[in-house]
């Protein structure tokens, strides 16, 4: 599991400890934060305000906090382990790194920055971060 930067909040412990508690296997999601966005009905940040967001490539955990407050995500919780769209694919970060570069306007380096920020050491990101560097 690619899952892990921000700390966890009260309920996602207590759901932890409880699954341990009676035997179960703790169920931690694996979707992107994206997904959680639709699901909350927040307003896209990438498409709507055009910010550089990493939802649709992140593991969700936080509860979409970023982009509830009109923020994009950071990547706090490391690569998603499957696309937003395609459920079972790995997240698609050279389609996100190219959307940054074509469509925002972000240069080579603010791509690397962002896919470095907090999970930047986790494939896909590292990955990614990469492939811009030596552009």
């Amino acid at each position: 599991m690619n899952c892990g930067g921000c700390p966890i909040d009260k309920p996602q412990l207590l759901r932890v400890l409880t699954d341990l508690l009676i035997g179960v296997t703790p169920s931690i999601p694996t979707h992107s934060v994206c997904l959680d966005c639709k699901r909350q009905g927040h307003v896209c940040v990438l498409v709507a305000k055009g910010l550089p967001c990493l939802g649709p490539v992140t593991c969700t955990g936080c509860g979409a906090i970023c982009p509830a407050m009109g923020r994009e995500c950071y990547g706090c919780f490391g690569p998603a382990e499957q696309d937003s769209v395609n459920p079972g694919v790995p997240p698609n970060t050279r389609s996100l790194a190219k959307q940054f570069h074509e469509h925002l306007q972000l240069i080579p380096v603010e791509i690397v920055r962002r896919f470095r920020g907090i999970n930047g050491s986790v494939q896909p990101f590292k990955k990614e971060s990469d492939a811009w560097e030596i552009r």
